[in-house]
């Protein structure tokens, strides 16, 4: 408790005095000690030193299938500068008749996953020690639905020997996660089996389980466990379907206590400009209490023109979202009750999330407005405010407020289209 109080002191008083500067100083930056752990309250995830760990994952499906080494390290390179930590890979390609990059088949024969060819698997250790050397994590998607009809030609002992197999493979790497598709029209015992063969050589390792249904199909009831939980739509989401989505997660999460991510909708073809609507769901995200986020674009297929798409669609506002969440205690807020919020417009289009404590709050605001605070339920009578533009990652002096029942704040500007973060906390 003593650690919130310095904090939101420091945090406060000293960012009146520095208008517009970075929000953290990249030199603190720790790097993660692996393996990744979750946290003994079961929301988020540390380091191996238990330092909270802020997943940034990219999703890249294809990588396997679409790159080459060399081009994988050009990937992984431009993914670090913005600050992603995490890189989602199918350890499959994305259909049955495929192969990888070297043109080399994961299995021998007709698909027999009983016989993995040892080949195809040498090629993406080469990817792994590569994401190690950069400090990066590689989520090993074992699994993926489009290989349904493969695997129900086979048995449950021919899964858990596959997932034992690449277990054995892989779990020498420190900086690897498992991840199992866990679809609600999948046997549920082809998520048993997998994951039980791979926890035979895992040491411990994070082992996540991968949902891509709809939210309105979403269905957490599978007897299965696991210690993290992804959730990336396959399809176009609207806005409305996707604040479900994050208020359905952050419910069955809270009931669970189990972390997740969510990823980003895809969006209509004809929403050429998506990097606000992705960077809106980053935060919303974030604010449904989400270990951290999880980007998703066209990227993910590595199309011919991956290279020149690599910096849009929100991955230009990766790093601003990094270095924000780096000055707040993200991982010790939860979302919070709308009356902080007096009038309805605002609680329906602001996240709040706060201490247990209730002397600081996080808000999300999607557009520049002035809002009604009631600070009267936080606890302390003075309090100071911090504003963070998630387009530049810069910060402003929100002034100083009374712990009244109704506050007026107003972002430091007002252009249309712009969204915000406010920090709000108690300065005693």
């Amino acid at each position: 408790m003593r650690r919130f109080i310095c904090f939101i002191f420091c945090c406060l008083v000293v960012s009146a005095s520095v208008h517009a500067k970075p929000a953290f100083d990249k030199s603190h930056h720790a790097v993660a000690k692996f393996p990744l752990k979750i946290s003994p309250n079961g929301r988020h995830i540390t380091d191996n030193n238990g330092v909270p760990f802020l997943m940034v994952a990219d999703v890249a499906w294809q990588l396997l299938r679409r790159l080459s080494y060399n081009e994988a390290i050009q990937y992984m390179d431009i993914r670090k500068s913005q600050s992603f930590n995490t890189v989602l890979v199918q350890l499959l390609p994305n259909l049955p008749s495929q192969k990888n990059f070297a043109k080399i088949s994961p299995f021998q024969g007709n698909n027999d996953i009983t016989k993995p060819n040892a080949a195809y698997f040498d090629f993406f250790e080469k990817t792994i020690i590569a994401a190690r050397e950069r400090e990066m994590v590689i989520g090993i998607v074992i699994s993926r639905k489009s290989w349904n009809a493969v695997f129900d030609a086979h048995n449950e002992a021919a899964w858990k020997d596959y997932g034992a197999y690449v277990s054995k493979r892989f779990a020498k790497f420190s900086n690897v996660i498992w991840i199992v598709s866990e679809e609600e029209y999948q046997s549920a015992s082809q998520f048993k089996s997998i994951a039980e063969g791979i926890r035979m050589h895992s040491d411990g390792q994070i082992l996540a389980s991968l949902n891509t249904c709809s939210p309105t199909n979403l269905n957490d009831s599978s007897p299965n466990r696991s210690d993290l939980k992804f959730i990336i739509p396959d399809s176009t989401v609207t806005p409305s379907e996707y604040a479900a989505l994050a208020n359905w997660q952050k419910n069955s999460a809270e009931a669970a206590l189990r972390p997740f991510l969510i990823a980003n909708s895809e969006f209509p073809k004809e929403i050429t400009d998506q990097s606000v609507l992705i960077r809106n769901q980053a935060y919303q995200s974030i604010l449904s209490s989400a270990a951290g986020f999880c980007h998703m674009s066209t990227i993910k297929n590595f199309n011919p023109t991956w290279k020149i798409n690599i910096g849009k669609d929100g991955a230009e506002y990766i790093h601003e979202l990094v270095k924000i969440l780096k000055g707040i205690p993200w991982e010790y807020m939860q979302p919070d009750g709308p009356e902080l919020l007096p009038d309805s417009t605002d609680r329906a289009d602001i996240g709040v999330v706060s201490l247990s404590n209730k002397r600081m709050a996080m808000l999300y605001m999607p557009d520049s407005r002035p809002i009604k605070l009631n600070l009267s339920l936080m606890n302390g009578s003075v309090f100071g405010a911090v504003w963070y533009s998630p387009r530049t990652g810069r910060r402003w002096d929100g002034g100083q407020f009374k712990g009244a029942e109704e506050t007026v704040v107003q972002p430091p500007d007002s252009q249309p289209g712009w969204d915000w973060i406010l920090l709000i906390g108690t300065k005693q």
